[in-house]
C-alpha cells in the first residue's frame, strides 16, 4: 500500500492512518531528512524481528531509533550528559545519528549482544509529525540496494518489497545522502561515518 503525504505540511488524518498500521505490528517505509528507511513501533518485538528477518540482518547489527526530540530519546539511553544535551541539541533536528549508551528499555529483540543504540531525530515534517502522533519511537534502517546504495524514490520500493511490508509512506523521491553517525558512547566522540551532517562541532 503506497500512502502520499506532504512532504512539508503532512495531513493529520493520513499519519493517523500510518498509526494504525504501527499500532497492528505492521512494517513501513517512511521518508526521512536522508534516505528512506524501514520502520516499526519500537515495543513491538515481532515487528523488530520481522525487519531483521527483511533486511536479513544479524540481531547484533545496530538499528536507530527515530523520536520527535531528544526527551523521547532519552528514555532508551543511560542519559545523555548535560555537556553532550547542550552540544548535540543544537544539531537537531538533523541528518545526524548519535550512538549512545543503550538503557534496558530497548526491545527484547534489539538487547542482544546491544550495549548501545542510535539516535536519530531527522530534519523530515513526516517522520517528527508522526513519531508526535503515535507516542513512542520507531526503530528505523535504510533502504539498501547494495554497499553505499540506497532505494529513494517510493514506487520502486513498494515494487521490491511488496506484501514483505504493509505500507510505503510517499514523501517523493530523494537524494542519497545518508546521516552522519557520531559514537558517543566511549570516552570521545568517535565519527563513525562521515554523511550529510557537518561534524565541525566537535
Amino acid at each position: 500500500m503506497l500512502l502520499t503525504i506532504d512532504a512539508q505540511e503532512p495531513e493529520h488524518w493520513l499519519l493517523a492512518e500510518v498509526c494504525k498500521v504501527l499500532q497492528r505490528g505492521g512494517i513501513i517505509v517512511l521518508p526521512t531528512d536522508t534516505v528512506y528507511g524501514v520502520a516499526c513501533d519500537v515495543a513491538c518485538d515481532d515487528a523488530v524481528e520481522r525487519i531483521y528477518r527483511l533486511k536479513g540482518m544479524d540481531s547484533r547489527k545496530l538499528l536507530s531509533l527515530l523520536c520527535s526530540d531528544l526527551a523521547m530519546a532519552a528514555e532508551f539511553t543511560r542519559g545523555i550528559p548535560n555537556t553532550l544535551f547542550r552540544v548535540v541539541r543544537r544539531k537537531l533536528p538533523g541528518p545526524y545519528t548519535f550512538i549512545l549508551p543503550a538503557s534496558k528499555e530497548l526491545p527484547r529483540a534489539m538487547r542482544k549482544n546491544r550495549k548501545t543504540v542510535g539516535i536519530r531525530v531527522p530534519d523530515c515534517p513526516i517522520v517528527l509529525a508522526l513519531v508526535e502522533q503515535f507516542g513512542r519511537p520507531l526503530l528505523t534502517t535504510s533502504v539498501r540496494i547494495g554497499p553505499g546504495q540506497w532505494m529513494l524514490d517510493p514506487f520502486d520500493i513498494e515494487a521490491e518489497y511488496g506484501a514483505a511490508i504493509d505500507m510505503v509512506v510517499d514523501g517523493g523521491a530523494l537524494f542519497p545522502e545518508p546521516s552522519t553517525v557520531i559514537d558517543f558512547s566511549g570516552v570521545e566522540p568517535e565519527v563513525v561515518r562521515e554523511g550529510k551532517g557537518v561534524v565541525d562541532f566537535l
